[in-house]
């Protein structure tokens, strides 16, 4: 009898602590605290049923690493992404060499006889191809900006 009062005010609290925190939460939070209080209630429910028999120790075991197990992926991608940007830091670092006007010209794809107008235009179609935003190369968005930049020069102020 004891026990089950006991448990009645458990859940009781429980739910009172739960509605305050979900009110207080922003709503765009609110799917994280969800989740949150779904791999809470797993893992006690895991623990219970391994304490009172239901489940091996073992598979409770397993069952609590899971958690543990994305945290060490996540931790995982990070470092192999962070390797990527340094590699690709390095690789900018070696091949920044001022580009003249003849290959910015060809690299916004542009005749011989252009005009700021068309450096402008030409400029705004390669970015949208390749802005680093889009899957291209944070490398080729700075050379094609590079090369905006030089042939605008060439051009002299704007009239």
């Amino acid at each position: 009898m004891f026990l089950r009062l006991l448990l009645i005010i458990a859940v009781f609290t429980a739910v009172f602590y739960f509605r305050k925190r979900w009110q207080n939460t922003p709503p765009e939070n609110r799917k994280a605290l969800l989740l949150n209080w779904a791999l809470w209630t797993c893992l006690a429910a895991v623990t219970i049923m391994a304490l009172t028999g239901r489940i091996h120790w073992i598979g409770a075991a397993l069952a609590l690493c899971v958690p543990f197990a994305k945290q060490v992926g996540l931790w995982f991608m990070q470092r192999k992404l962070q390797g990527f940007s340094k590699k690709d830091s390095e690789s900018q670092a070696v091949s920044t060499a001022p580009l003249d006007e003849d290959s910015a010209r060809k690299l916004l794809d542009l005749d011989a006889d252009y005009d700021r107008s068309s450096v402008i235009a030409a400029h705004r179609k390669m970015m949208q191809k390749n802005h680093p935003d889009q899957g291209g190369s944070d490398y080729l968005a700075a050379m094609i900006n590079q090369a905006k930049e030089i042939l605008l020069k060439k051009l002299g102020p704007k009239k």
